[in-house]
């Protein structure tokens, strides 16, 4: 059965895939300010740093990060409607993934554009090619002053013949963790990013059209879309090519890296900062809960540094987020084709109190909660965070704040409207 992997919602794009533009990898989270104020170990690390004057310093994070006007749709969309497929290259059969790091200068200027994985020549020069006609970008930023940052994007080459076009509908039946999506579901709703992988199964040719119906149904006739949500928050990126060096015989790895190890896994590394948790006298008194991101680094000797807040609940429980993760023990680093790398982790520390009943007012969804897209109601197991909300026409939470309220919405949705009733509209 032919597997085509997409990255987020690119696949939306172009009846026909001759090439597709990746969504772009830009490494956010630790910021410059916190590297300069606490500068990594550049020896013992054997990280290399460009060899610039002061002025010309380029930064791998910033405060404010460089942004492509209209945002990465718009680079997506440029670079799809400036790429050629080279013909020598279809000739070939070559495909891939050609990554390739550039400067936007503090100017925002395109600068310095180089291939840190190539495919082949033809492949790779026209993926600096198009990288070089790219436009100005709105600059980044450190300490309110304009600088220079690395940017990474990665393409894909994929040599898919014209009359394999086809597009992804509200007619294509959608899988999400092996629940079905109701008929006429509309996958462009979804944010793809938050879906840990993203699998289409086209309909053709006949005997793959066949073999789909035989296992997912009928409705399977126009292509299925297998997606699995990320199970946990904790997230893995390998920083640019400033925080990471590959021996020189290694310039031709093909593999993967490997991720860095907690001892005992993602589920001791969760029960550990669960367990570690002092919860902030303030935040008590007060009754703050909440979910406090914090990125950090882990160094090739799998030493953590770096921990920084991406997403703040208040000042003390980001503070004490903080005093967790830097009191992560040591981790089995990460690796590619034997040299070790350095990794940037993201992981969730989730603070709650054990209040009693009759202080918690605020209503929430719950597995009987009536959700409805487009007038049709979507499986319990469908969670509010997969969507994309730029996308949505309308968005209403209907709550069962009374008794009256509760026997209107029951009377207009059925019994389950007790539990509230949400209704999502989407744009077609």
């Amino acid at each position: 059965m032919k597997n085509i992997q997409f990255h987020k919602n690119s696949f939306f794009n172009s009846s026909v895939l001759f090439l597709s533009v990746l969504a772009i990898s830009f490494t956010t989270g630790v910021q410059a300010s916190k590297l300069k104020n606490n500068p990594l170990p550049v020896e013992s690390q054997n990280i290399q740093t460009p060899s610039t004057t002061p002025q010309d310093t380029v930064y791998s994070f910033v405060d404010k990060m460089p942004e492509f006007p209209g945002g990465e749709k718009e680079v997506i969309k440029f670079l799809s409607k400036t790429m050629l497929y080279p013909e020598e290259a279809q000739k070939k059969g070559d495909h891939g993934k050609v990554i390739v790091q550039f400067v936007i200068t503090k100017t925002g200027k395109v600068e310095k554009a180089k291939v840190l994985k190539g495919v082949s020549s033809e492949l790779d020069n026209e993926a600096l090619r198009v990288i070089g006609l790219l436009p100005d970008w709105n600059p980044g930023e450190l300490n309110g002053e304009k600088v220079n940052v690395y940017r990474i994007i990665p393409i894909l080459f994929q040599n898919v013949s014209p009359e394999e076009a086809w597009e992804v509908t509200d007619k294509t039946l959608v899988l999400i963790d092996n629940v079905k999506m109701p008929v006429g579901f509309n996958p462009a709703i979804l944010n793809f990013s938050k879906f840990a992988s993203v699998n289409v199964l086209k309909p053709f040719p006949e005997n793959e059209k066949s073999k789909l119906m035989s296992k997912y149904g009928k409705a399977a006739e126009n292509g299925v879309i297998l997606l699995t949500s990320n199970k946990s928050d904790i997230k893995y990126s390998l920083p640019d090519s400033t925080l990471n060096t590959i021996k020189k015989n290694s310039a031709d790895c093909k593999e993967d890296a490997t991720l860095p190890q907690f001892p005992g896994g993602d589920v001791k590394l969760l029960s550990y900062i669960q367990d570690s948790i002092q919860y902030p006298f303030v935040a008590k008194r007060t009754k703050t809960e909440g979910k406090v991101l914090v990125q950090f680094l882990v160094d090739t000797n799998g030493k953590v540094s770096n921990a920084t807040v991406v997403r703040a609940v208040d000042y003390f429980l980001n503070k004490e987020a903080v005093r967790v993760v830097n009191s992560l023990p040591d981790w089995t680093p990460g690796a590619q084709c034997g040299t070790k790398m350095n990794f940037i982790i993201t992981v969730p520390v989730v603070f709650k109190l054990d209040l009693p009943k009759t202080e918690k007012s605020d209503w929430v969804r719950n597995k009987k909660t009536i959700v409805l897209l487009d007038g049709i109601r979507l499986p319990a197991t469908f969670e509010l965070d997969w969507l994309q909300y730029e996308n949505l026409s309308s968005y209403q939470v209907l709550q069962p704040t009374s008794k009256e309220v509760i026997k209107k919405l029951k009377s207009q949705y059925g019994g389950d409207a007790a539990n509230g009733v949400i209704l999502i509209g989407s744009r077609k």
